[in-house]
């Protein structure tokens, strides 16, 4: 029996399909190109799937479609209900699907299936519902919901795109011109190097079971504590350089870029306007914005700094929710959320005290810069460790070196 190993980014396969795809941008009519993309993304999504997965995606992407189909350009009151009815849907089978571990140890999410992309899939297909009525004027049909949601570029880590971008991008399809070929190329080198060169250098240095040993020292707990940050931002961002320039390659510029120097920001709603900037669109527009409209419209003025905050709360629950399945993830996000109020907070009390004008000129001083993109930049290092880590480990190990 012929074994088919599941396609990686850093594979030959992955290459292959990706120059196969390229090539057939630059030596084929332009109209071609979305089947070729579909039937290059299928290929590569079927080798991570086994039967079961099988089935269970298609109960994931097809009521998706059917109620796309019907909401397109429509502008009926059923039109709110339908995506209602089919959001709930997703998120619970979403939630069945990825077996998170705060739910709970029930006998139901005791199953083998795995979809890998998942989180990505959820993203574009509620996309997809919520704007439907206002897309109408753009085409959509089978191949095109395929090649949007498997996009195999697009599919392992974003970047999130809208559909109209998508469709852009589509019809711009073919041989770019040499300037915008040689950038594209010396990026999709630069992202190679950045993600499965430097990156697994910092994975190997950022484990923090060698803070167990008695001779750790604080040198150790700053080579742990810097590591892992810096490893998820060259294997996240190369990954993001990778797939752009992949995609620039076959003529197709609207992918969104995702990184603008994280590290740099001044605080965390900065932060998560430059670190993997389409999920942070797509989290405001879909989540934050409706919910803090929603809450600020039903209740009194004098409330509206409470519903505000719990605005943030439930953003940030499901930031911490989509990035991963266990309670560590659930921790970070409100962690974050946490540490925004407390912002928000310290910013009003400071606005209050030497007024509006004083309070920009002094966060805008050098040193204060500085210091709060310093205080930043650790708070996020700190928040991050418990993603490769859970929180019992975390702190029984920082126990043991701090004792």
């Amino acid at each position: 029996m012929i074994v088919i190993e599941p396609v990686s980014a850093d594979s030959l396969a992955f290459a292959t399909v990706a120059f196969g795809v390229i090539a057939l941008a630059w030596s084929s009519p332009s109209r071609w190109f979305p089947l070729g993309l579909a039937i290059a993304s299928l290929a590569v999504l079927a080798t991570w799937l086994r039967p079961l997965d099988i089935a269970a995606l298609a109960l994931f992407v097809g009521p998706p479609y059917l109620a796309i189909r019907k909401l397109w350009g429509q502008n009926e009151a059923a039109v709110t209900r339908t995506a209602i009815v089919v959001i709930v849907w997703e998120v619970l089978l979403f939630i069945y699907l990825r077996k998170y571990e705060w739910v709970g140890d029930v006998a139901w999410l005791a199953h083998p299936v795995a979809i890998i992309g998942l989180s990505y899939m959820l993203f574009r297909v509620i996309h997809l519902i919520v704007e439907a009525p206002n897309l109408g004027h753009l085409p959509f049909g089978p191949l095109k919901y395929v090649t949007y949601i498997f996009a195999f570029w697009t599919l392992l880590s974003g970047p999130i795109q809208r559909y109209d971008a998508f469709v852009q991008g589509m019809g711009t399809a073919g041989r770019p011109e040499l300037d915008t070929a040689l950038a594209a190329a010396h990026r999709m080198v630069n992202g190679l190097i950045k993600a499965f060169v430097i990156a697994p250098i910092f994975l190997r240095s950022s484990d923090i079971g060698a803070l167990t040993s008695a001779e750790a020292n604080w040198l150790d707990f700053a080579i742990v504590l810097y590591s892992y940050p810096i490893y998820l931002y060259l294997n996240f961002s190369g990954y993001t350089d990778m797939v752009i320039a992949i995609a620039r390659l076959c003529g197709v510029n609207t992918l969104p870029e995702n990184f603008n120097r994280p590290y740099l920001a001044r605080n965390l709603p900065e932060f998560w306007s430059r670190w993997h900037m389409s999920f942070g669109t797509w989290i405001r527009h879909y989540v934050f914005t409706p919910l803090s409209k929603f809450l600020l419209g039903a209740t009194p003025p004098a409330a509206h700094n409470t519903m505000l905050a719990i605005s943030v709360v439930v953003t940030f629950f499901v930031v911490g929710a989509w990035h991963g399945t266990t309670l560590s993830f659930l921790i970070f996000g409100l962690l974050h959320a946490g540490a925004i109020i407390v912002g928000a907070f310290y910013g009003g009390i400071l606005k209050s005290v030497v007024g509006r004008k004083r309070r920009k000129a002094f966060e805008s001083h050098p040193v204060v810069r500085t210091l709060s993109t310093i205080l930043c930049f650790h708070f996020v290092a700190g928040t991050v460790l418990l993603f490769p880590n859970s929180v019992s480990h975390l702190v029984s190990t920082l126990t043991q070196f701090w004792g």
